[in-house]
């Protein structure tokens, strides 16, 4: 079974890692799957008591009907309704999870791209990054 709040702490020091090593294009890959693995550790998070907190198959019935969002922040968002409520009062918010999702093309499709963003991009990208982990886990604690 995934463990989404230990990927994330791992990413998010992998992250940092690549930052501080200059590597922008394999920062941005691994801040977009950062952000991926909080949503889905705070989607589990949620699922009622009772539930086993792991993913909706068609072979799998885990006493909920919640399905994995894959990469898509989206998806993530409609399967926790009192977190994308909250998004949707913050269009900041939003723009943050867009622009995290697909800096220039969708964070996933990232690890075949070769060509580093410019400076200002990615600094843009970065306090973004660095604002949007910081406003979900506040909303973490008080879901």
């Amino acid at each position: 079974m995934e463990d989404y709040q230990a990927a994330f702490l791992n990413r998010h020091i992998d992250t940092d890692k690549l930052h501080q090593a200059g590597r922008k294009i394999a920062a941005m890959h691994f801040g977009g799957i950062t952000i991926e693995c909080l949503l889905k550790s705070m989607i589990l998070a949620a699922l009622p008591k009772g539930t086993s907190p792991e993913w909706k198959t068609d072979s799998n019935d885990p006493g909920h009907t919640i399905t994995n969002p894959k990469h898509s922040y989206t998806e993530a968002l409609n399967r926790h309704n009192r977190l994308r409520s909250r998004v949707d009062k913050f269009p900041e918010v939003r723009k943050w999870l867009d622009e995290i999702e697909n800096p220039s093309q969708h964070f996933i499709d990232m690890r075949y791209c070769c060509s580093e963003p410019d400076d200002a991009s990615y600094k843009s990208w970065l306090d973004k990054y660095q604002r949007l982990i910081k406003w979900l886990h506040k909303q973490a604690s008080s879901l």
